[in-house]
């Protein structure tokens, strides 16, 4: 159930669209991910940005 500790708690209002992460958020997720290649073409978007998507 859902209380008005809660509901600010988990508010996502400050972000640009719902599906944004928070950098706390950020910060959990980023060490699972894998690193950029050394070969290859250079990413052309963030890892975050495409989670986020």
């Amino acid at each position: 159930m859902w209380t008005d500790t809660t509901r600010a708690q988990y508010a996502r209002a400050d972000l640009a669209l719902p599906s944004n992460l928070t950098d706390a958020e950020w910060a959990l997720l980023e060490p699972l991910l894998p690193p950029p290649s050394r070969v290859g073409r250079p990413r052309k978007w963030p890892l975050r940005r495409i989670v986020e998507a």
